[in-house]
């Protein structure tokens, strides 16, 4: 039986290498998504103000929010937040995307149940997509500080820059009792994950938010469709 030479072996080794550094070098998604990273602990909660940069990954963007140590049990792990601190709280992380790539962004909501609207609001929005509201109803839902009654929620954007910023905003516009947030996951979709192939996403109007690798837009679905189809030969028809 004939052996491969060290030559041959060594470049299967070093091809090897280069993969697991591509897999490596992979979309490496929200920074501490449950919350659980901080410069201190915050004990039962503690209030941060906009610009405080005790949250790692995070910028409180504007307003306050309360970081949730054991005031109330998490949806993952120990910490979470509640939107409002004083009042309404904003808080943003900046992720690095490719363009015209499909990202799906999962986390749970909840609310604070010691008072405040019996419905709460939190919105969610990615740089160049539509922002999105939701809701966690204390009436279906009657939570408690024992039990949260966590919900899991979900967002998609299409990429439309190299950097892509999400933010997570109050929808209560004043008070100390806000929707609760835990467990940001940010995910990048994958040709395998789409039903249909990336090609899907051009359908029921994504085709409008959507752009190629070189920031060109689509005149209408079937010259998004053309694109995937084509594998990016051919490319979006308005140009940046």
């Amino acid at each position: 039986m004939k052996r491969r030479s060290t030559v041959s072996a060594s470049i299967a080794v070093l091809a090897s290498l280069v993969l697991a550094g591509s897999a490596l070098a992979a979309f490496a998604g929200a920074a501490n998504g449950s919350f659980e990273n901080g410069t201190n602990d915050p004990g039962p909660f503690e209030q941060l103000n906009a610009g405080s940069p005790v949250l790692t990954g995070w910028t409180i963007a504007t307003g306050s929010v309360d970081w949730i140590g054991t005031y109330w049990p998490a949806a993952a792990s120990s910490k979470s937040l509640d939107m409002n601190g004083g009042g309404p709280g904003t808080i943003s992380q900046i992720l690095a995307t490719t363009i015209g790539k499909t990202y799906v962004v999962t986390f749970a909501l909840s609310a604070n149940p010691e008072g405040g609207a019996t419905v709460k609001t939190l919105t969610l929005s990615a740089t160049g997509a539509t922002p999105k509201s939701y809701t966690f109803d204390r009436v279906a839902h009657p939570n408690s500080r024992s039990n949260m009654m966590w919900e899991s929620k979900e967002y998609s954007f299409v990429a439309t820059t190299a950097s892509t910023t999400l933010t997570f905003a109050s929808g209560e516009a004043t008070g100390v009792y806000g929707p609760a947030l835990d467990n940001v996951v940010v995910t990048e979709k994958t040709a395998s994950s789409s039903t249909g192939g990336p090609g899907a996403a051009c359908k029921s109007g994504g085709w409008k938010t959507m752009v190629d690798k070189a920031g060109h837009h689509f005149r209408n679905q079937g010259d998004c469709v053309s694109h995937f189809a084509s594998k990016g030969k051919n490319p979006g028809a308005v140009k940046p």
